[in-house]
Formats: structure tokens, sequence, C-alpha cells
């Protein structure tokens, strides 16, 4: 991404998320140190803490807990996600709100489009719908690549990321509707064409997950299935296997090509599930917290699987209600 492509994205985050009088930490990668902060916060109170390039998604970072006292925004500009680090929650933990940068590349702009909130949105409140609330309940994921996966998702836990302040924070990119499972059973599998979180990002040969009891027991593929599992070991983290996220994208934007998952994450038809990390998907006052085996954890990675192409049912009871079919938004 040029200069000028940079900058537009920092501005329409600035003008979408911020707000007068916020206090700013930016937490910018070294390599990244070129980016326009200063231009573009001009007229707010921010500090800079620059960080080494970062190895692995949801990997901790150093930052002085100085530099937090007193500050409403945490802004992350990094190479590789960081949105479920330690560091980044505590940001969270003293109600920071956050914005994160993995990897700016062309495709944000054209999901960044502020004509692109109100549908984002209409999409979460129509799925919400669709189910009873924000309530939990069984969900059902398919595909004819051999995707068979059942989910079980608690109460009172659903998070909708759609361009403002509400909810957890954000990508930077926006358009997310989602939640922790404390139970999967089953196969999920990444064809080429669907994503994987950076630095892997778009798959390029067949990925197959089997998932038993919320755990990723056994991974095949090629050579991307070996940077995924080492990223998966890395951590020396038993809790790194475990399923963390469950999410819909919900944003309408249609890049003419996709670079990054931070991107195709938050398109409209297509579903995610991450390994690792789930503090920042569960709610501390989730009323169903101890259905989760290790409760609310972080685990020193955070990988989101990327599908687009599935049929996803909600079965709470009778009668099955399709949300997604063949990645067709149903309700």
């Amino acid at each position: 991404m040029d200069a000028h492509e940079l900058r537009r994205v920092l501005e329409i985050q600035r003008d979408l998320y911020l707000k007068p009088g916020d206090k700013i930490l930016v937490v910018l990668v070294e390599s990244l140190a070129h980016a326009p902060i200063t231009n573009v916060l001009q007229d707010y109170d921010f500090d800079i803490a620059l960080i080494p390039m970062v190895e692995r998604p949801g990997q901790d970072y150093e930052v002085d807990e100085k530099l937090l006292d007193g500050k409403t925004v945490g802004w992350l500009i990094t190479n590789i996600s960081v949105s479920h680090s330690p560091a980044t929650k505590r940001m969270l933990d003293k109600g920071m709100f956050l914005i994160s940068n993995p990897g700016i590349t062309p495709d944000w702009l054209a999901i960044l489009n502020p004509a692109n909130r109100e549908p984002c949105q209409k999409n979460a409140k129509a799925i919400l719908n669709a189910i009873g609330g924000d309530i939990g309940g069984k969900f059902h994921i398919i595909a004819n690549d051999g995707t068979d996966l059942w989910l079980k998702v608690p109460n009172k836990n659903w998070h909708i990321e759609a361009g403002g302040r509400e909810g957890i924070g954000t990508n930077g990119t926006y358009g997310e509707l989602t939640t922790a499972p404390y139970w999967a059973e089953g196969t999920l599998v990444l064809r080429p064409g669907d994503f994987l979180t950076n630095p892997i990002n778009r798959v390029n040969e067949k990925i197959v997950l089997t998932i038993h009891t919320n755990r990723v027991v056994e991974i095949k593929g090629g050579s991307q299935f070996e940077t995924l599992t080492k990223m998966l070991e890395e951590p020396n983290d038993p809790k790194a296997f475990q399923l963390g996220e469950f999410a819909f994208g919900l944003n309408p934007g249609k890049p003419e090509k996709l670079y990054r998952s931070v991107v195709a994450e938050k398109r409209l038809g297509g579903i995610h599930i991450a390994i690792g990390t789930n503090s920042i998907c569960l709610k501390e006052d989730c009323p169903e917290i101890s259905k989760f085996k290790y409760g609310r954890y972080t685990a020193g990675v955070h990988i989101d699987c990327i599908k687009f192409g599935a049929s996803v049912f909600f079965e709470p009871e009778a009668p099955t209600r399709t949300i997604l079919e063949k990645g067709i938004l149903m309700i």
C-alpha cells in the first residue's frame, strides 16, 4: 500500500472511531514507523510505543504500563495481528477502545467504506433475530468439501463490530458478529481461496482440521499446514489448540482482490473459527462461563480460519433455522 492509501485508511478509522478528547496510545511496529501518525492525529493527545516485528498472531509484546494510564484508545499498527495478545487484553481491561491494523493492504478501503456500516448493523440484527436474540445454542456448519462441524455457544455473549465504539473493538476493518464456542466436534476444511490469519492469509492447498471437544486434534495439508502447526506449537501452551471464536462476516464491501485475512473475515457470507485465545471473545460476565474448560484465557496465539461458501444452521430446538446457504445470507 502506498503512503496515500495508508493515510486514507488511518483517516477513515479516525473519523469512524475517535471522539473529541480521546487520549490515544499508538502501538507501532518498528518497520511501520513511517506511518503518518502525527498528520492524522494532529488534533489529538497521543503517545507512540514502538515494538519489534511480530512473529505470530496473538503474540505478546511489551508496552510501558505508564503509557496506558488515562488512555481511552489503543491504536495498533503492526505487521501481524496483536489484537488477541495479553498486552492488548490489558488495554481492554482498562476500558480502552481498540483499533487493530495488522498489515494494511489495498483491500482495506473497500471494506472500510462508511456506507457499509448500516448494512453491517442490519445483517447482525437479522442473524440475532433469526436465532432468537442474544442466546446460546448449537450451530451446524457443512459444505460439499467434507466440512461437517458442530459448535455450541453460550447465552448472552454475542459481540457486534460494525464500525463504532460499541462491542469489543475492531480489527481496523469492521463487519463481524462474534462469540466464543465452549464445545465443538467435527471437521473444518479450508480450500484454495479461503483464508488463515496473517502471515499465511490466502489458502493455496486444502487444509483439513479435525476438532474434538473444542480442540484441534489433527491438521492435514501442504506447506501451509506446516506453518499453521508451527504457529500453534510456538507458545508451548495446551490452550493454543482450543477453539476461541466463532463468527459471521457482515460487510458487503467487495474489494477487487482480497489480500488479508483481517479483510476476508469481515466479508458477508463468510464464517470463521479461531484457534487459540478466547479472552477477547468471551465476556467476563457471560452467565455460562463455567461451561468453558479453561474459562477466559490467553494462549499466546489466535489464528482465524475463514471459510466461504458454507451452509450454517442454528438448532436450539425444532425447527432448524438456516442462517447461510452455500455462503448466501438467508435471513
